[in-house]
């Protein structure tokens, strides 16, 4: 039988976004022949770690595919575990089960660094200096409640970074009225992208509402907790540039391929992105990079007690896969 278990991870730092703050996070992962799979439980899908532990632990045959009706998390660890298994045995990377008419990208693929939402900006300040001396994409936490303060928040990234590629994510943390006030506003600090400004929970209609309000040329929007699956990815073609692209909304390494063929159909960029997570997942979903055209990747950087090491960043803040069949993530 494979060997279930919950893992609580300790953060470094509390991370902070427009949905709440949290010091730990936990994942539920499953072993098997020395083959694992992952996934974490984010605070705001409300998933019950315990029922999904509980779940796994009833299945009798891991190689058949999970119901639509299990846990999300569940779904998504077994079906890494299943790759992992096959792949493995096999001698190849997950990347090989991604099929050659899908588009990939050439050559290095530039990381980008994410900083939750920060109190003191000058602290702040020197932390984005710091980390822009590696990585040259940062994606800033927005969404605090202060208007004023969350546009000092990039204000401040910009002056401390004047050559960093910026990206904004609000977590849905604006109205549609803030939305169409701040989005303009922020276009003066040279954004490449903003994600997800309004919440999901107002549906294709705030979207809409949103896009009326703004001007035709303004910086380009993506999807994050509005895009779950690739129906909601065609259902959103005309009203966002791009979508966020991650194994757990997709619950599965298939999902979030088709997801990635879906935008693509529809002229949709791709940022690929992750939860808060150990190596296992994070390398897991990193598989999908050259298939992207912005990678977010750095959840499991935000741990003191990552007790597996997987995807690596190079001194120019570029992806470095290791060559090993699988996931490619090794207990350290």
């Amino acid at each position: 039988m494979p060997e279930v278990e919950l893992k609580t991870l300790h953060l470094t730092t509390p991370f902070r976004i427009a949905h709440g703050a949290s010091s730990t996070r936990q994942v539920v992962r499953i072993h098997e022949a020395g083959a694992v799979g992952e996934a974490p439980f984010v605070p705001y899908y409300g998933e019950d770690a315990e029922a999904t532990v509980a779940w796994l632990r009833g299945v009798k045959e891991i190689m058949n595919p999970a119901p639509a009706e299990a846990p999300r998390a569940g779904r998504l660890a077994l079906d890494l575990l299943q790759l992992d298994l096959k792949c493995r045995s096999a001698g190849v990377p997950l990347s090989s089960l991604i099929p050659a008419t899908l588009p990939r990208r050439e050559g290095r693929i530039p990381e980008c660094r994410s900083f939750s939402i920060p109190t003191d900006l000058t602290s702040f300040a020197r932390l984005v200096a710091e980390t822009a001396k590696q990585f040259g994409v940062l994606k800033l936490k927005l969404g605090c409640g202060d208007l004023a303060f969350d546009e000092q928040i990039v204000a401040e990234a910009r002056r401390a970074a004047p050559t960093a590629k910026l990206l904004a994510d609000v977590n849905g943390g604006w109205s549609v009225k803030e939305a169409a006030l701040m989005i303009p506003r922020l276009g003066r600090h040279s954004l490449e992208l903003i994600e997800q400004p309004i919440h999901h929970a107002g549906g294709l209609e705030a979207w809409r509402e949103l896009r009326k309000a703004l001007p035709p040329s303004v910086t380009p929007l993506f999807a994050d907790e509005s895009a779950q699956t690739h129906e909601d990815v065609a259902m959103l073609k005309d009203l966002v540039e791009g979508v966020n692209v991650k194994l757990l909304k997709c619950g599965s390494f298939a999902g979030a391929i088709t997801m990635i063929e879906e935008a693509r159909h529809h002229g949709l960029r791709v940022l690929l992105g992750c939860m808060i997570e150990s190596s296992i997942g994070v390398t897991a979903g990193a598989h999908l990079a050259p298939w992207a055209d912005w990678v977010d990747l750095d959840g499991h950087l935000y741990l003191a007690d990552d007790d597996y090491s997987g995807v690596l960043f190079d001194a120019s803040g570029c992806v470095e896969m290791p060559d090993q069949p699988g996931i490619g993530a090794s207990r350290r």
